[in-house]
């Protein structure tokens, strides 16, 4: 499963908030937990992986589309399926079980190096030990597990109280390579944008290099952002979070190139797009298709 770099991205917590249908861990989890004949400390809370398009974006207003697995533990398949994330080892850890909840459902949680809250979309629970872990979802894409006290669970009244929320996401395979996509889209109106906005023209502009890479920063009125574009675990990932006037909007774009056969997935997603999906939908597709066919014709 690839992963987001810690350096740059450091998974933290923050205290859950008491909401309307609270889930919490009852005493008696917690005491047949710390009976388990079992000592060895798991393993199983506290991963990030934003980059993970397994898990594609979803408006969390249409949680009814979202797989879930809930008040057991899920199988095999499901779990290969993205129904469920945290597969548990039953022979090391044979009290690990399901806390029974309804999933999925909408919650949040802090980043203490980015200094936001991120909604999520919890898809799993679980007590193992004297932990109740949770599995989540991002909305723009990616998944992570945490331990219950790291999330807030939002109710059903706030979350409809946010509207709509898609996201736009294009997956594309091309006939080039990351680096043939790369020069392509340097030349794009996108490209360029984000060169005068985070003041690294020259690296936005330059020849395909995969070792080169920059940290994005951005402080201007109503709005704050920051990000890394750069290899990570072999893969080409650009990442920015923007906040807005309060509002958080993201930008991810990754490359997976597969040198046997000289193509790359191409992935895409940013949002969410509360009133002009449309429009931004129409705009971001033409941009796709025009890097597709530029990188193609090399």
């Amino acid at each position: 499963m690839p992963t987001f770099i810690a350096m740059l991205l450091i998974f933290a917590s923050c205290n859950a908030q008491e909401v309307e249908k609270e889930v919490v861990q009852t005493a008696q989890e917690v005491q047949d937990a710390k009976t388990s004949t079992n000592t060895e400390p798991h393993q199983y809370g506290g991963w990030y992986c934003p980059d993970n398009f397994g898990f594609v974006p979803v408006d969390i207003q249409k949680l009814h589309e979202v797989p879930a697995i809930a008040n057991r533990l899920p199988t095999e398949e499901e779990l290969k399926a993205n129904k469920s994330l945290i597969a548990v080892d039953a022979e090391k850890y044979p009290d690990a079980r399901a806390l029974k909840m309804e999933l999925p459902r909408v919650a949040s949680i802090f980043d203490g190096q980015k200094g936001i809250d991120e909604l999520i979309i919890v898809i799993q629970a679980i007590v193992i030990q004297e932990d109740t872990i949770v599995g989540y979802r991002f909305p723009n894409g990616g998944n992570g597990s945490a331990w219950m006290s790291d999330v807030t669970f939002l109710s059903e009244n706030e979350v409809a109280g946010m509207g709509a929320q898609p996201f736009f996401y294009s997956k594309s395979v091309v006939n080039a390579s990351a680096g043939d996509i790369w020069n392509a889209a340097s030349k794009t109106e996108y490209f360029k944008q984000l060169g005068d906005k985070f003041n690294q023209k020259k690296f936005f502009t330059s020849k395909w290099n995969p070792e080169s890479d920059a940290r994005l920063d951005f402080a201007g009125k109503g709005e704050e952002a920051n990000g890394y574009v750069g290899m990570v675990f072999g893969n080409y990932y650009l990442h920015i979070d923007y906040i807005r006037d309060g509002f958080h909007y993201s930008e991810k774009l990754l490359m997976v190139e597969n040198q046997e056969d000289k193509t790359t997935e191409f992935f895409f997603a940013s949002g969410p797009y509360p009133k002009d999906f449309e429009k931004q939908q129409s705009k971001l597709e033409s941009w796709v298709k025009a890097i597709k066919k530029s990188s193609e014709a090399k």
